[in-house]
């Protein structure tokens, strides 16, 4: 729901008791337009997190532990400066308004007390952070600055008295009586939806609260003015009134509202609005996880597609220079070459200096068919002949490196294939900063460095139980192939992997015995599921014991050689009842490192 002034009242009475008397520590800026506070009181330490995006506008406590970019932002310098050992000794909220008063005290570089406001204005793309010198009403500096050229009403400028935000000239909800609610809405035109004319009467009101109060009377979401009389504009002042009240006085219970397993919304109180799961506790907490998990999957998308956009842009280059060499070993010219230097050498006696070409019998073939060879007239025949042998020799040498080069290509395009699945396939952020730091290994991104002391990941791959009680490992990537098939797997395991298409490597974990069939069978569907053929409805997959799984020297991520193998046949569809039922966690660290 939008961050109205009814959802920060519930916030700020919040942050009134964890906040209020704690002292800041740090400051940090993550990103252009948002900040984190540090604060500690006691023996508790709360990050409060203000955004001033125009998507995103909010304040909150958050759980997040992020720092500056390596060059730290100068709004983030003046902050610390400034409030770095300040206590907040207020959190107010004006009115309704969808600002946040946070009153901060210490002392300035000459040690003489001063008190600060940082202002937290959530107002959509008006959104702003601004810190002000409260004695004098003087801002210090705004997260975004703009002079009169961009706001006729006020400049928020380094130096500049602060000047509230235009009033919105609304009514109090905590007022009116039934008799005055009813006079302000029935103000508007009876074509008008009720809940508009709520959103539009009533400071602190989105028109998804305002929807609330229609919902909770029962009332058609659509239902206008002009479709009420008595008994319905009763039955909506009960509810403006609960709902109201709810929320001012705390008793309302703010909510989280989940649809398949991602959350879609959250309030201040429990919306009747929606249906289905529902997750209650701290406001607070409730909007973090929602923006955090809406972050992760933002991340998750702009990763997956720069990712596909890189790989789809090597293979389309890899396809263009694989057309390049085919073109190369197609070319008959070496062969001609040839011909042509030994027809001219046989009949060097019948050829005079000068000429410009040559008519000579093919007596390679029983027809004796004349060919017609090109000459260069400044050379001698014999110079010419050897010409010829020379651009042979070229040829020769060049469709002999095409061969080559062509191997290597179509390697390199089945590798980019495989991690082209693995992208398409990839459900967790993790999976694809594995897939990224593969492709920087292998020279497709470039590297990051990494920080100082830190500690290499494990790869994380997919685990679940057989319906036998069989574990199995699944390797979602390259890097998870090569760290489930040589790292977790024992040499009796049994390895499967799809017959001549990429997809993952699967370990049965037998304890070196016989697999059963229909453990052989999960694990082969799990092996088809996780393939380019997912869409398949019987695909070929290959098992044997992991002993009989060799990497070669050299090799790119995920490429191994096996011997021993049987092949069976397993429908990809079986695998999806498989992870439903078993459910999915990360496989276990190699003990050993």
């Amino acid at each position: 729901m939008p961050f109205d002034g009814l959802t920060l009242y519930a916030v700020t009475r919040e942050l009134k008791d964890r906040l209020t008397g704690s002292r800041i520590e740090r400051v940090y800026q993550p990103a252009a337009l948002e900040v984190i506070l540090v604060c500690r009181r006691y023996r508790e330490k709360y990050h409060l997190l203000a955004a001033a995006t125009a998507d995103a506008a909010r304040v909150h406590l958050t759980t997040m532990d992020r720092r500056n970019a390596a060059k730290i932002p100068f709004f983030c310098s003046t902050l610390r400066r400034h409030l770095e050992g300040c206590r907040v000794s207020e959190v107010a909220q004006p009115g309704l308004e969808r600002i946040l008063h946070l009153i901060l005290t210490g002392t300035d570089a000459a040690g003489r007390p001063v008190t600060y406001r940082l202002i937290t204005e959530i107002m959509g793309k008006h959104s702003n952070i601004i810190l002000v010198e409260a004695a004098e009403n003087k801002i210090i500096d705004a997260i975004k600055r703009y002079s009169y050229a961009l706001s006729r009403y006020r400049e928020v400028l380094p130096g500049q008295p602060y000047v509230p935000p235009p009033s919105t000239g609304k009514k109090d909800p905590r007022e009116p009586g039934a008799e005055e609610f009813t006079a302000a809405l029935t103000a508007y035109g009876p074509a008008t939806e009720v809940a508009v004319a709520i959103q539009r009467t009533y400071e602190g009101f989105s028109l998804f609260t305002a929807r609330e109060v229609v919902c909770r009377a029962e009332l058609p979401p659509d239902v206008t003015l002009g479709e009420c009389g008595v008994y319905e504009y009763r039955r909506l002042y009960a509810a403006f009134r609960d709902l109201v009240t709810g929320v001012t006085q705390g008793t309302a219970v703010p909510t989280l509202v989940i649809t398949n397993g991602v959350p879609v919304d959250f309030a201040p109180f429990t919306p009747a609005q929606y249906g289905g799961e529902q997750i209650q506790g701290p406001l607070n907490q409730l909007i973090d996880r929602f923006y955090t998990i809406k972050a992760e999957i933002t991340t998750f998308r702009t990763q997956k597609q720069r990712l596909m956009e890189t790989v789809s842009r090597e293979i389309k280059r890899l396809n263009r220079k694989l057309d390049e060499v085919t073109a190369l070993l197609d070319d008959p010219d070496a062969d001609r070459y040839r011909l042509y230097g030994e027809l001219l050498m046989a009949n060097l006696y019948r050829l005079e200096a000068g000429a410009k070409e040559a008519l000579l019998e093919n007596f390679y073939l029983p027809t004796l068919p004349l060919v017609a060879i090109p000459l260069d007239p400044a050379l001698t025949p014999a110079q010419n002949a050897q010409r010829y042998f020379k651009k042979y020799a070229k040829a020769r040498a060049a469709r002999a490196y095409a061969a080559q080069e062509k191997e290597r290509l179509e390697e390199e395009l089945a590798y980019l294939s495989g991690v082209t699945t693995a992208i398409e396939q990839a459900g967790e952020l993790s999976d694809l900063d594995e897939i990224a730091a593969e492709l920087a290994e292998q020279g497709y991104l470039p590297a990051r460095p990494p920080a100082p002391k830190e500690r290499k990941a494990h790869p994380v791959p997919l685990q679940l139980s057989s319906t036998e009680g069989y574990t199995i490992l699944v390797g979602k990537n390259n890097r998870q192939n090569d760290y489930v098939t040589f790292r977790l797997a024992a040499p009796g395991d049994i390895w499967l992997h799809t017959r001549g298409v990429p997809g993952a490597h699967v370990i049965l974990k037998t304890g070196g015995q016989d697999p059963s069939p229909q453990a052989l069978a999960e694990a082969a569907a799990l092996a088809a599921y996780f393939s380019q053929a997912r869409g398949a409805r019987s695909v070929p997959v290959d098992w044997t014991r992991r002993a009989n799984v060799q990497r070669p020297r050299g090799a790119r991520p995920g490429f191994v050689t096996y011997t021993g193998e049987k092949t069976l046949h397993a429908d990809p569809a079986a695998a999806a009842a498989l992870l439903h039922r078993a459910g999915a966690t990360p496989a276990a660290p190699d003990p050993t490192e």
